[in-house]
């Protein structure tokens, strides 16, 4: 539908390397939170570290549609029964955008249509399944990209859904949906943040959207 580019080719097309991702405007304005975090994922016995290597592999086994062991398999299956049945179009997947207005890029996950509506989705394989409160920074990131995605391609992205499937083992997985409008002040939320990351940082401001 649209013509989408990987992320390096897009920043190197708009000559815009030096603008942060919303994980690196979090990882700046949470400095000391993130400094424990990086040690504990580098511990490879640290609970930390084995769930975010488990979630990396759900990650591609959901990118790639494609299962390596019966585990993952397992999550394919789910995810495809009560997830992917209501994903009504997809227009790409792992793909890169870029607000040169905002001063900002990233990766998405997913962006189509989602039960009848135009929505920026993001992937979530966790141990437990989150809670609304847990998807805070979830919900900013899948805002952020849809804001670019209006800016470059013209569309106007109604909603953002984060697709959780929780569980350590096979029997243990179980899926939750969380979809918020965009018209409910989370793009605003954002947009905060990522003034708070320029004040931090002494950069040039973003315009407002």
């Amino acid at each position: 539908m649209y013509d989408y580019l990987t992320l390096p080719k897009l920043s190197k097309m708009f000559n815009c390397m030096d603008y942060p991702s919303p994980s690196k405007i979090w990882r700046t304005l949470n400095a000391k939170e993130n400094e424990i975090m990086q040690r504990m994922m580098k511990d490879k016995h640290s609970p930390l570290g084995k769930a975010v290597r488990e979630g990396r592999k759900a990650h591609k086994t959901l990118e790639d549609n494609s299962a390596k062991d019966e585990y993952q398999q397992a999550i394919l299956d789910i995810f495809d029964k009560y997830i992917g049945i209501d994903i009504d179009e997809v227009w790409a997947k792992e793909k890169g955008v870029i607000s040169k207005v905002n001063k900002f890029r990233g990766q998405f996950d997913g962006v189509g249509v989602f039960r009848g509506k135009t929505t920026m989705w993001d992937y979530k394989k966790t141990n437990k399944l989150k809670t609304p409160a847990q998807t805070k920074n979830y919900i900013k990131q899948c805002a952020a990209y849809a804001i670019a995605h209006d800016e470059m391609y013209g569309t106007e992205i109604e909603q953002i859904a984060v697709l959780n499937i929780g569980g350590k083992k096979k029997d243990e997985l179980a899926t939750r949906v969380f979809t918020y409008d965009l018209h409910d002040g989370i793009r605003e939320m954002f947009l905060c943040d990522l003034q708070q990351y320029y004040k931090v940082t002494q950069t040039h401001e973003p315009l407002p959207v």
